[in-house]
């Protein structure tokens, strides 16, 4: 019985600790986006993606519209300098969506770890210039 006790009151102390764990720190760059979230984002509008951490990803579209996208968690082997794939079967890019980081290997890519996108957060040109910036310090 007291074995019973003992566990239960090691694992209530230790429950808060392991949930701490698995959310990830808020992404630095959210107090620089300008609007709400959006879910998705139309494929034929992205002129160009942006990878600014392991987090953060500057969508580039046409109209001169930029977004912001919040991955939920670190996405392990995504740092500048990657390319990245996506597959959908819709004419959207959206936040159930799943990208998959790109290693160079020769005159070809191997695929690496693969994250599911976040949302997508309105941002202005020169606050994505601030956040490119902070990136290469």
């Amino acid at each position: 019985m007291k074995k019973l006790i003992l566990s239960t009151a090691i694992a209530a102390l230790l429950l808060p600790l392991a949930a701490k764990a698995d959310s990830p720190a808020p992404n630095q760059y959210m107090p620089l986006t300008s609007g709400g979230p959006e879910r998705c984002v139309n494929l034929r509008r992205i002129e160009k993606m942006d990878v600014v951490d392991n987090r953060s990803i500057l969508f580039y579209m046409k109209g001169k519209q930029i977004y912001l996208n919040d991955l939920p968690y670190n996405c392990n082997g995504l740092t500048r300098h990657k390319t990245v794939m996506y597959r959908t079967s819709l004419s959207e890019l959206c936040n159930v969506d799943i990208i998959t980081v790109l290693n160079s290997i020769g005159s070809g890519f191997l695929p690496g770890p693969s994250c599911g996108l976040g949302q997508f957060y309105p941002i202005s040109k020169e606050n994505a210039e601030k956040i490119k910036q902070k990136s290469r310090q």
